[in-house]
């Protein structure tokens, strides 16, 4: 499980509004354990739960997706399926990335 990709990524917007996109749990799970100690809470938990499961094969990616998505959404870091392309692109092209 540890090369499984989601199925489109789960786009956040970190720092100072910059667009985050994580392709597979593993990406998830570094997300995850660099967020600062006041996001971390019961959803927090669970979610990187969710990412190690998938790590050692035992949930598919696409549950690691929803778990991911709904704490993101939870959180106010979703950014909105509708931007999160755009941001992405201008993301890379300010960075070069």
């Amino acid at each position: 499980m540890i090369g499984d990709a989601f199925k489109r990524p789960v786009v956040l917007l970190v720092g100072l509004g910059f667009p985050k996109a994580l392709y597979t749990p593993m990406d998830a799970l570094q997300m995850l354990n660099e967020l600062p100690p006041s996001s971390h809470g019961p959803a927090h938990t669970a979610a990187i739960k969710a990412c190690r499961a998938a790590l050692e094969g035992s949930v598919d990616a696409e549950t690691v997706r929803g778990v991911v998505e709904a704490y993101a959404k939870a959180r106010g870091l979703l950014a909105d399926e509708l931007i999160a392309p755009h941001a992405i692109a201008a993301r890379q092209n300010l960075l070069g990335t």
